[in-house]
């Protein structure tokens, strides 16, 4: 128990973070149908400031579950060799600060309650958590697998609890991400959210990293400076990138061996899109989806953002086909070209940084551009495929769940996340002071979009493979699977409202 004690005081307290917008956009500047978050999170205090006094959970001191063992669902490396669960379960300590801050978690709960936290990690997360629940065989009391694909299908099969109905769950607590209460309810049920109790949904934000030994040599324009002015929007970052790129190798072809301005995936534009604010699925009075890819602005954006991705001597997308097989990790050697000095702006999971602690050059952080100066403020992208989120299969048993969750959720909130967040972060990985400034804004903008997370009609898919298609006309493509989209959305409403 000692050790847990210190691991309480590891570092200044992280807060959930507040509103994507950052608490000073207006309801009519929001997505439509979309609702401010202005007063989400009274009272908390911001990321890298200390709580002044510990919050306790209101759960029970007393309770002895005799040794059970709650067993929880996470994604193994048969998933993805990044993007798996490195937050659910420990099997020793380590000395790493996240990997410990997990341990001690975890031991401190589980001699609360008289427990046994175990892991099961998967590849096929939807198969066995909706097996697990038809059959009512109790193999998992909760799940912490991917929102798009996985969680998102079973809440819209009605499989999961409602975590504003569990017991003991208070989603008004700070350890609750309050923007993605809001932005990922339908109908104001709660089924899956993001919470301290992970920090795989941190590690999916993405972001835009940068080489400082490029800005100094070519006298660029401070990016941080530009981040406070306001003033850092899309056409600011591609201008200033315009004498980036070059055949390095003089071989006539611009290939993975020159230099370009921006380093990208295909999979990402979903991300830069949502950074003007406008969600491609919002939601109406009744918190039920709306469609809102028809938007003005979503358009505008996607044009933007498209011609900058498909200019091929000036961006250079890691998995578009070409490169297939080329090199044994193609996200590792985009790090380098970047280290090299052979890429200004790299467009990445928040992952990246931790990766880039073992390269030796000056790399910046900064949140997704504005599309423009009149934009009040920075959103910033969760990817929904990369992300887990918590949630309960109705199959559980709900005092015993509730309780060990808000527990264990709100414990993770003095140890995991200010080891990963002051610890790691800030402290380990960071290469300058204004770098932790800049995570201090991202984390606070955070967004959340239904139709990265739900994919109707294939409406994610579509921007995904956009970038290299061979005819990426936004208005032809969307309008190809609009019935399907449309269709999806409305069974799936159906769904809902079936599971009242």
């Amino acid at each position: 128990m000692k050790k847990i004690c210190i691991i309480l005081t590891i570092a200044a307290v992280m807060t959930a973070a507040a509103s994507c917008g950052g608490g000073s956009e207006s309801d009519a500047a929001l997505p439509d149908g979309a609702q401010n978050q202005n007063q989400a999170e009274a009272g908390a205090e911001g990321p890298g400031e200390a709580a002044t006094e510990k919050i306790l959970p209101d759960v029970p001191d007393d309770k002895d579950y005799n040794g059970y063992e709650f067993t929880i669902l996470a994604n193994s490396t048969a998933y993805n060799p990044y993007w798996y669960s490195k937050d659910i379960y420990v099997e020793e300590e380590t000395g790493d600060a996240i990997q410990d801050a997990v341990y001690y978690r975890n031991r401190a709960i589980e001699e609360k309650y008289n427990i046994k936290i175990k892991g099961v990690f998967t590849g096929s997360q939807f198969n066995d958590a909706r097996k697990s629940i038809i059959s009512a065989d109790n193999s998992y009391d909760m799940f912490t697998v991917p929102l798009q694909g996985a969680t998102a299908q079973l809440a819209q099969e009605g499989l999961l609890m409602d975590l504003k109905k569990t017991p003991y769950i208070d989603l008004d607590k700070p350890w609750w991400d309050q923007r993605a209460n809001e932005q990922l309810s339908i109908g104001y049920k709660v089924m899956f959210t993001i919470s301290d109790l992970l920090i795989i949904d941190k590690d999916a934000l993405f972001i835009f990293l940068f080489n400082k030994d490029v800005i100094q040599e070519q006298g660029l324009e401070d990016p941080y400076a530009l981040v406070k002015a306001g003033t850092w929007t899309i056409d600011k970052m591609w201008d200033m990138a315009k004498d980036m790129p070059r055949d390095v190798d003089g071989d006539g072809v611009m290939d993975d061996k020159d230099a370009y301005r921006l380093l990208t995936a295909s999979h990402t534009i979903h991300g830069n899109i949502v950074s003007s604010g406008h969600f491609v699925i919002t939601k109406d009075e009744l918190d039920m989806p709306v469609l809102n890819i028809k938007h003005p602005m979503i358009h505008a954006s996607y044009e933007k953002w498209q011609e900058i991705n498909t200019d091929k001597t000036n961006s250079w997308i890691a998995n578009d086909p070409k490169w297939n097989g080329k090199y044994p990790d193609i996200w590792i050697y985009q790090l380098e070209v970047l280290s090299e000095k052979r890429g200004l702006w790299l467009y990445a999971g928040m992952d990246r940084v931790t990766t880039l602690r073992t390269f030796d050059f000056n790399f910046g952080i900064l949140p997704n551009p504005k599309f423009d100066e009149s934009q009040k403020d920075y959103y910033n992208h969760v990817h929904a495929w990369c992300t887990t989120s918590v949630s309960i299969p109705i199959t559980a048993e709900p005092e015993r769940t509730g309780m060990v969750l808000e527990a264990l959720t709100a414990e993770s909130y003095y140890t995991l996340r200010p080891a990963y967040y002051e610890v790691s972060l800030k402290t380990k990985f960071m290469r300058d002071d204004e770098s932790g400034e800049m995570l201090d804004l991202i984390f606070n903008t955070r967004c959340y979009d239904l139709g990265h997370v739900y994919n109707w009609g294939g409406v994610f898919d579509m921007f995904m493979t956009l970038p290299v298609s061979k005819n990426p006309e936004f208005v032809s493509a969307y309008e190809k699977i609009l019935p399907k989209i449309e269709s999806d959305m409305q069974k799936a409403i159906d769904q809902f409202l079936e599971h009242e």
